[in-house]
């Protein structure tokens, strides 16, 4: 992670970017304004936190556009396929947050591992759900099957009727 800027320590961030966007004054112009207010800080201090800034800026746009490509997206997704998505994006930007962390330390071993097992537990339950309601709309079809089949045996639909009502459930080609 490189060096925070003299600007971004002393909390001028926002006034830098005033003076840069608004007042359309240059580095130089800005660091001679804040060494004229008593603070200590260069040009390079000052092109450094700007960039910072608009790279910051930048990736929360990235973010923004993305979350408003998958909410488009998923719109008419069912809730179960949006939650399986929402914990494997958690997943992604948790590990990514650990790998840009220097120092760990801030966190304890177990914090990290509680958040990492909920995620997990929460995809094992969606996988779960998601097995559950695969078996029960299959044993749904095959339910389905046998009542058509019995209803045709018993003359009350004709066996053309009953091929296609089994080729749109999809059990028959």
């Amino acid at each position: 992670m490189p060096k925070k800027s003299t600007v971004e320590i002393e909390g001028l961030i926002e006034k830098a970017v005033y003076l840069h966007d608004v007042a359309h004054l240059t580095n130089k112009q800005i660091a001679e304004q804040f060494r004229q207010e008593g603070y200590v800080i260069s040009t390079s201090s000052v092109q450094r936190a700007l960039r910072a800034k608009k790279l910051s800026e930048k990736e929360f746009q990235k973010k923004l556009k993305e979350t408003e490509i998958f909410i488009e997206a998923t719109k008419n997704t069912p809730g179960l396929q949006m939650a399986k998505a929402g914990t494997d994006i958690a997943m992604v930007m948790l590990l990514k947050e650990l790998q840009g962390m220097e120092d760990l330390s801030a966190l304890s071993e177990g914090e990290i591992l509680d958040k990492l097992a909920r995620i997990v537990k929460a995809q094992k339950d969606i996988a779960k759900v998601s097995l559950d309601y695969e078996r029960g709309y299959k044993q749904g079809l095959f339910c389905a099957q046998k009542a058509i089949e019995k209803v045709v045996q018993q003359g009350g639909v004709s066996k053309p009727a009953a091929e296609k009502i089994l080729q749109e459930l999809g059990l028959k080609q």
